[in-house]
């Protein structure tokens, strides 16, 4: 009797644990995962550009066109993917549709709720950015201009002036930067810009180097400045980030895009 007992429980045991493990492996199968993806750029050439996660197209039909790369445009892409819980995620890409050449393809990571990829491209091909690794004691901005008129080298400042007494700071950021490299540099927030507040009243300048008045690009002040609030600087404490922009005249005014993403900062 004894045995019977035991064989019965041990039976049971058994078909409980087939069915955990089917819910388990059901539950698996029907789940979903989502994912924010970014992705942060210039599109430079004539085409509209269109990006593709696994088989999902972001193209003209998709929200108005909402996440089409336009031409000669920086732009900073976000979406919500979502896959089953029991897939990897899939790959992402951009294609123009108008050659069907595929010029980026990457893999989403396999952990993780976000994912973020920079992709610049000029002259028909592909822009490195080449980031630095972070530096605790400091934060690393990155600055690439891209501006082909001239290869006069310019100065980039922050600039404000205060609004009762009337006296101007600017912050030298770097000066004799020529266009179309990169450059990068160590910066720590200054006591006249180190808040969002003061930041909110400041503005970003490029002038021709040597000067503080004579605008870098097109002799135009709308396409040598931008409002410094947008570009999302590091605040005073704030250190270990990098942070390199891309910047260039648009069709109205100076463009950038932002190539790094710190969630609890934006």
């Amino acid at each position: 009797m004894r045995s019977i007992t035991h064989y019965i429980k041990t039976t049971i045991q058994l078909l409980l644990l087939v069915t955990i493990f089917v819910a388990c492996n059901k539950e698996d199968m029907t789940g979903q995962k989502a994912m924010q993806v970014l992705v942060s750029g210039y599109n430079g050439s004539a085409d509209e550009f269109e990006i593709s996660i696994d088989t999902t197209r972001y193209d003209k039909t998709v929200s108005n066109g909402k996440f089409v790369l336009k031409p000669s445009s920086a732009f900073e892409f976000n979406a919500v993917y979502t896959y089953p819980t029991a897939k990897k995620p899939g790959m992402l890409s951009i294609k123009n549709p108008v050659t069907g050449q595929v010029l980026y393809h990457k893999p989403l990571p396999e952990k993780g709720t976000k994912a973020i990829f920079n992709f610049i491209y000029i002259d028909s091909k592909e822009l490195d950015v080449n980031v630095p690794a972070a530096d605790a004691n400091t934060n690393k901005l990155g600055f690439y201009m891209h501006y082909t008129e001239n290869n006069d080298p310019v100065d980039i400042f922050l600039y404000r002036k205060d609004e009762s007494s009337g006296q101007e700071y600017r912050e030298y950021l770097a000066k004799n930067v020529l266009p179309r490299t990169w450059v990068y540099i160590n910066y720590l927030a200054t006591v006249n810009f180190n808040d969002k507040n003061e930041l909110g009243k400041s503005s970003f300048y490029i002038t021709k180097a040597g000067t503080t008045d004579q605008w870098a690009f097109q002799d135009s002040e709308t396409m040598s400045k931008l409002d410094a609030s947008g570009l999302s600087l590091p605040l005073g404490g704030e250190k270990g980030l990098v942070q390199p922009y891309f910047i260039t005249p648009g069709t109205f005014r100076l463009d950038f895009s932002r190539l790094f993403f710190y969630p609890d900062r934006f």
